[in-house]
């Protein structure tokens, strides 16, 4: 791996930590503002997730992995792969409740790193990877 390639990987880990942290901001600015607003907190919740969740596929996508378009399948491929990572999170919510009664900040620093670990390898390899097809090798488009 050449100096190049470490520079390039550390850019996208840097870029894909803002674009996160970033998307925490806009979770915690929506939901404090609906709950300001008077909205319950359940669907103040929702919400906030809503717009952190439309937040971060654009910020992904663009900032991060640097598209300029949308490529066809992205989106689903997307909701696949932040539906995984809520399966995760309440899996180790539940097995903490179940074996380990870890307190809930930990739970919470567990839940918050191995989903965010699993999301950038689901976004790097699949959900924003190029998509198009490579020409086999050797294949040089002649006739």
């Amino acid at each position: 791996m050449t100096g190049a390639d470490l520079r390039a990987k550390a850019i996208l880990g840097l870029r894909y930590a803002i674009a996160g942290g970033l998307t925490s901001l806009v979770y915690i600015v929506v939901y404090n503002l609906m709950v300001y607003l008077g909205l319950v907190r359940f669907f103040s919740s929702n919400l906030a997730y809503g717009a952190a969740l439309l937040f971060q596929y654009s910020a992904h996508g663009k900032f991060t992995f640097g598209h300029r378009e949308t490529k066809p399948g992205t989106l689903w491929r997307y909701l696949i792969a932040v539906g995984v990572g809520f399966l995760i999170a309440a899996l180790i919510s539940q097995a903490n409740t179940k074996l380990y009664d870890l307190p809930d900040l930990a739970v919470s620093a567990i839940v918050m790193v191995i989903v965010a670990c699993t999301n950038f390898l689901f976004f790097n390899f699949w959900v924003y990877a190029d998509q198009t097809p490579k020409p086999i090798q050797g294949d040089h488009g002649e006739s």
